[in-house]
């Protein structure tokens, strides 16, 4: 790909997630918790159903604006299924720390995000892990993701492909969008699922 090439795509990537960000703020609050049960309730009857015990997850602390996930995460603490959400370090590398509920949230030193305060674990953990459940701006038919930007998940996925995990993104019902309907890059990681408030989407 051409310089112009690429600045033309990432000018167009930049553009619909303005648009996306926009449509997020726009939603009242009581609708996005009404969204959050929604979604809750369709991400725990998916891991409930799907074949094999799912006995840990990686998720994430959602931020203002994005598809809450906090009713989900003590919905799966609660379900006995073992929850890990990440931390952004250095160089655009993440570690995993446990979740419980009630337990403490600090901002993020390397990014606007909050982490949950506790020990820190490697990829390694990944071993065991059944579903890994990643935020996203939107995800287009073929399971291409469209990310916030900063990087950090396009790195990481790489890392833990062969592994037994399935990648699941979160995104609402108006953001599983079409095939090219924002551009993709080759460092873009595609996504095995989609969970929406209200459905599940298997890529093939």
């Amino acid at each position: 790909m051409t310089a112009d090439a690429s600045k033309n795509r990432d000018v167009e990537k930049k553009a619909v997630r303005t648009k996306i960000r926009a449509a997020r703020q726009a939603l009242d609050p009581a609708t996005r918790e009404d969204h959050g049960k929604q979604l809750a309730a369709t991400v725990l009857g998916y891991l409930t159903q799907s074949t094999g015990i799912v006995r840990k997850v990686a998720a994430y602390c959602s931020s203002p604006g994005e598809p809450d996930t906090s009713v989900l995460l003590d919905a799966l603490v609660n379900e006995g299924i073992e929850v890990y959400l990440p931390i952004c370090e250095p160089d655009f590398a993440l570690s995993w720390s446990a979740y419980s509920p009630g337990i403490e949230f600090l901002p993020s030193a390397q990014a606007p995000v909050l982490e949950p305060v506790g020990p820190r674990f490697a990829n390694d953990i990944f071993d065991d892990i059944n579903t890994i459940i990643i935020p996203a701006l939107a995800i287009d038919a073929q399971g291409r993701r469209l990310g916030q930007g900063g990087g950090y998940y396009d790195r990481f996925l790489p890392l833990i492909e062969d592994s037994p995990v399935r990648v699941a993104a979160v995104v609402y019902d108006s953001e599983f969008v079409d095939e090219d309907a924002f551009p993709v890059a080759e460092h873009d990681q595609p996504v095995d699922l989609v969970f929406t408030p209200t459905q599940v989407h298997q890529i093939p």
